[in-house]
């Protein structure tokens, strides 16, 4: 039997066998699953019983049911209204840390610990947080007179929304904090000095040079940020589980509770492909954005 040589091997002979476990793994845990779950979609699979090829009709049926509407416009209400806030805290946090003050690395330290609390974890504390009886949320507003009796967070619609914006603004805050940051700390100083010799205030300075600085990485963070926020299940199906009456039943919850609750795992699946064209258009623009950013530097 003959050897194979590698110094015979072409560059790009030598570069596909670098690749081909990438592909062997990428073809295993993402291909594979994608094009059975798209499979599934094209039947009436439920657990326990054989699935049945019915075409679109998992498809139709969804696009003409109220409830699957809702929890779309919900969702995209969720990622546009948090995204937003969370760009707003952050870049907020970022402006701050960005300053010398005593105890400035206790405080960037500070900023990630809800990155470091397993989610569960956070989730739970949460609920202690928002628990109509010695929630720790009525007190405070009790304590500074903004209410005179406890709030049912989780038992009302619009508190229970309020109630899962809250948690993951807190939880996705400092991503955008951390990377603003970060792009803070490349702006050169003779920036600023020059232009507090030409008579600029502190505004002035914001958007003639900080803004156009840091402009990239929110457009990038914000785009990142929607793609999980989208993405988000484990946080309200832990704190409101898609009530009450549907009033937090995001995209992620109300797959999980057609395929695993109602058994329909079809339909549970035909949700979420219904959601993909959204999430691939975010990851197309944040690559496109990223690779243009990288060809251009």
């Amino acid at each position: 039997m003959k050897k194979l040589k590698i110094n015979h091997l072409t560059d790009s002979q030598f570069s596909y066998a670098l690749c081909t476990p990438m592909f062997l793994y990428l073809g295993i845990v993402l291909l594979f699953p994608v094009l059975w779950g798209i499979t599934l979609s094209f039947t009436d699979k439920s657990i326990g019983g054989s699935p049945q090829f019915i075409g679109l009709r998992n498809y139709i049926e969804l696009l003409q049911n109220p409830q699957f509407l809702h929890s779309l416009l919900m969702t995209l209400s969720y990622t546009f209204i948090s995204v937003l806030i969370k760009l707003f805290f952050g870049l907020s946090m970022a402006l701050v840390l960005n300053n010398n003050f005593k105890g400035r690395n206790i405080a960037r330290a500070a900023l990630i610990i809800p990155w470091t609390l397993p989610n569960i974890v956070a989730v739970l504390n949460w609920r202690w947080i928002f628990s109509d009886t010695g929630g720790i949320a009525n007190y405070i507003l009790k304590s500074f007179g903004f209410i005179d009796k406890d709030l049912i967070w989780l038992g009302d619609e619009k508190l229970a929304f309020i109630a899962i914006l809250i948690v993951n603004i807190w939880r996705g805050a400092p991503f955008f904090g951390l990377s603003i940051l970060a792009k803070l700390q490349t702006i050169p100083n003779d920036l600023y000095e020059a232009a507090s010799i030409d008579g600029a205030g502190v505004i002035r300075r914001f958007f003639a040079i900080t803004l156009p600085s840091i402009l990239d990485v929110m457009i990038l963070a914000s785009l990142v940020s929607s793609i999980w926020t989208l993405n988000e299940f484990e946080s309200v199906w832990l704190l409101t589980g898609g009530g009450p009456s549907s009033a937090t039943e995001i995209i992620g919850v109300y797959s999980y509770k057609t395929a695993m609750t109602s058994l329909m795992i079809g339909k549970g699946v035909s949700i979420s492909i219904l959601a993909a064209p959204i999430l691939i258009v975010l990851i197309m623009l944040a690559s496109r954005f990223m690779f243009s950013k990288n060809d251009s530097q």
